[in-house]
């Protein structure tokens, strides 16, 4: 029972996870209408959006809680703009979004929100998700090239994958700038995603920075270039 945090937090973790891949491949196999596995994602992806806010909560990250409302509000605005084109929610545009964000809130221990391992997830994210959904719906989905559905849920994926990249991108641009990481602030600004997925994985620390400008100020002190 010491460790319930921790199993809550993989609990999280895992449904978020899921619960993506469940939303996603029912709509696939659906062609477009939702069915069992794709309401059981559903349920997954809130679970893990819940479990995300009551960690948040508790090592106070404002950040995190802030992420997340802002990410359930688009997500849930999202849906109901398909009520006028439709005349039903748009469930992958709710639901997809908040199962990503929950999953990477419970997966990660960072009270920081703009922490690189948190860059790193959600550009990954991203990433896979284009990948995954040009490999299995780009083309019309299971059994068909032309199924005007499924290729409708690969545009919102994508759109999906976007708003993600998104949400690196500022992140990226903020943390490079606060760092002062003037080289790869740039990077980040200019490659809209690519480039605050190569930060997250490959970026300096805050730390990282303050040892440079000392060893460059002892150089000068020496009378070192």
């Amino acid at each position: 029972m010491n460790d319930l945090p921790g199993l809550l937090r993989r609990v999280g973790a895992y449904s978020g996870l899921l619960g993506a891949v469940l939303i996603f491949a029912g709509d696939l196999i659906g062609k477009g209408t939702f069915g069992v596995i794709s309401y059981i994602g559903i349920v997954l992806g809130v679970l893990s959006f819940l479990l995300g806010l009551v960690f948040s909560f508790r090592k106070r990250s404002f950040g995190w809680i802030g992420l997340l409302v802002i990410v359930g509000v688009i997500s849930v605005a999202a849906g109901l703009g398909g009520v006028g084109a439709t005349g039903s929610i748009d469930l992958i545009n709710t639901f997809m979004p908040i199962s990503f964000i929950g999953y990477a809130a419970c997966l990660s221990q960072e009270t920081d929100v703009t922490e690189r391992s948190v860059i790193a997830t959600l550009g990954l994210i991203a990433l896979l998700t284009i990948i995954i959904s040009g490999t299995f719906a780009g083309g019309g989905g299971i059994g068909s090239n032309t199924d005007p559905r499924v290729y409708q849920l690969n545009l919102h994926m994508y759109a999906i994958a976007g708003f993600l990249a998104l949400i690196a991108w500022l992140l990226a641009s903020f943390r490079t700038f606060r760092i002062g990481a003037w080289g790869w602030f740039v990077t980040s600004l200019l490659l809209f995603g690519i480039g605050a997925l190569m930060f997250g994985l490959f970026g300096p620390t805050a730390e990282d920075i303050r040892q440079s400008r000392l060893q460059k100020a002892a150089r000068r002190a020496a009378g070192m270039r």
